[in-house]
């Protein structure tokens, strides 16, 4: 089963994303086309979150990648197919060989070659318990 879930404690800070190795690769896929949606799981309790999205949606720009909150459900990833592509690879690459409490940080931090200053920050972990 390949489930992906985005958590959050404040719609504009620190989002949780969550999800099997399989959802990671269907993720990965998506990025890559450059536009289109998932729906995702929903947390029954988020713990230490407060909340889930519902969607990911996926559209291309001109600039370089901005992940926000759209409408409170919507997680949005909009950027270039270079920022896109190597998203992709960033999130597949930590999927394939994430053990116990590893995580991923995709923070924009000055000079980030992909990443747009207003974007939100997510943090990627492969859950096992969502199989």
């Amino acid at each position: 089963m390949t489930v992906l879930m985005i958590l959050y404690g404040d719609l504009n800070g620190e989002m949780g994303l969550d999800g099997t190795v399989g959802s990671f690769v269907a993720l990965g896929q998506l990025l890559r086309r450059g536009s289109g949606d998932m729906d995702l799981a929903t947390a029954d309790d988020p713990y230490p979150y407060v909340g889930s999205l519902s969607r990911i949606t996926v559209r291309q720009s001109n600039r370089k990648i901005v992940m926000r909150v759209v409408d409170g459900k919507d997680f949005e990833v909009c950027g270039n197919m270079d920022s896109l592509r190597q998203l992709a690879r960033n999130i597949e690459n930590f999927a394939a060989s994430a053990y116990g409490k590893d995580h991923l940080h995709v923070d924009y931090h000055p000079d980030h070659w992909y990443l747009e200053e207003e974007s939100v920050s997510l943090v990627v972990r492969v859950d096992p318990a969502l199989e």
